[in-house]
Order: structure tokens, then C-alpha cells, then sequence
């Protein structure tokens, strides 16, 4: 994508004789804080490109030719575009100027393009190999992000969460996940939390016996 921006930047200064700086000037009146050489690097496809830098540009570009951009005009005359590394397959042009109007942004493997199969000169069965590898990574990824992610807490509980859990009778890994499930941190954090800055043992005690029992009617709602 970066590289794509770039040459239709590059393009449009070129036809419309514009300067480096000019664009970054009336891009800073957007809200940018661009110079002539971040110009420059986004031309280059050197630029991390944002939504909110997209933006922008549109609006600069826009008002110095007296245009009306699109975001995906921004994307030039590219057929396909790579969403990650090169080893990657490249999406279909019709699916980044979906996305970018607003269209709910999902993937099938039509929207995959496949003509790096052909750039191979591989015969018809290899192209057919190639193209059923790329749609069971597909499959992969989809996959991957419906799977859920592991609650980030550890597996060797601190005494207070192996007390706890002993009282409840549950495992500690059990406690661990009901206290993200509840708080969003760790037992001895929340403690921690309620009780205050400066508490005693003693105050942090007690909030621990509160605790318990808030997760002991999470175990008995269930």
C-alpha cells in the first residue's frame, strides 16, 4: 500500500507541477506535521501510512489539484495489493476499494489474487497445487482469529491465589481466569486497587476476603 500511495502521489505532483513542500504545507494546515522529505518518503513507499495520514493526504492533495479523492484513489492504478509480507498473497484492487468506502471488511478467496501462479510457468496441475495452498492458509488465518487468545495470567499461582483457590476448591489456574474474568487483573492486583495506596496487610486482608467471596457467587452463578 505504501508503495502504491507513493507513485500516485508522485504522479499527481508530476501533472500537476507541484513541489514537495507545497503538498507538506497544506498538509500541516490538516493537522499534519509533514516536511518536504516525509513527502518525499511517502513517495518513496518509505512512509508508515495511518488512516489518519490518508486522510490528509486526500485533503491535500485534493485541495491543490481541485479534485475530490476517495481514499482509494489514493491506491493509483494498482491491480493488487499486499496487506503484509511478500510471501503473502496479494489482495484483489476491488477489495481495498470496498473496504476503504466503508463496506464491512472480510476476506473470501475470491478477493485473493492468484496470478502469481501464473508468473511461476508452472503447468495447469501446479497452478491448481499453488492456489489450493493459498486458500488453506486462508482457511488457516480464519481459523487463527476465531480461536481465543490464552488470558494472559500465569501458570504458577502466588500463595495468596494458591489460598484462595483452596478455600474455593478450584485449581489456581480456575481462580486465575475467574479473576480475569471479573477484574481484569490479577487477585492480589485488585486487592491491591481497592484497598489503596499505603494499605496494611491487615486492610488488604480483609478487601482478599471480599474477593473470595465475589468469586465464589461467580463459581456458584454458573
Amino acid at each position: 500500500m505504501p508503495e502504491a500511495v507513493g507513485a500516485f502521489v508522485a504522479e499527481q505532483r508530476r501533472e500537476h507541477g507541484l513541489t514537495l513542500d507545497q503538498i507538506a504545507r497544506v498538509a500541516r494546515a490538516q493537522g499534519a506535521s509533514w516536511s518536504a522529505s516525509s513527502i518525499g518518503n511517502i513517495e518513496r513507499g518509505q512512509a508508515s501510512l495511518t488512516l489518519t495520514a490518508m486522510l490528509q493526504l486526500a485533503l491535500a492533495l485534493g485541495s491543490l489539484t481541485g479534485r475530490d479523492l476517495k481514499l482509494s484513489d489514493l491506491l493509483g492504478d494498482a491491480e493488487a495489493l499486499l496487506l503484509g509480507s511478500p510471501d503473502q498473497s496479494a489482495m484483489k484492487r476491488a477489495w481495498f476499494d470496498r473496504a476503504l468506502a466503508g463496506a464491512a471488511v472480510t476476506v473470501s478467496a475470491d478477493d485473493l489474487d492468484w496470478s502469481e501462479a501464473d508468473d511461476r510457468g508452472d503447468d495447469l496441475a501446479g497452478e491448481v497445487a499453488f492456489a489450493d495452498m493459498q486458500r488453506a492458509r486462508l482457511d488457516q488465518l480464519v481459523e487463527q482469529s476465531r480461536t481465543p487468545r490464552e488470558p494472559p495470567f500465569s501458570r504458577s499461582g502466588s500463595l495468596a491465589e494458591e489460598r484462595a483457590a483452596k478455600r474455593l476448591g478450584i485449581p489456581v489456574a480456575r481462580l486465575q481466569a475467574l479473576a480475569e474474568e471479573l477484574w481484569s487483573r490479577p487477585l492480589e492486583d485488585e486487592s491491591h486497587r481497592r484497598a489503596g495506596p499505603g494499605s496494611t496487610p491487615q486492610s488488604r486482608g480483609r478487601v482478599t476476603r471480599v474477593l473470595v467471596d465475589e468469586l465464589r457467587a461467580r463459581l456458584e452463578a454458573e
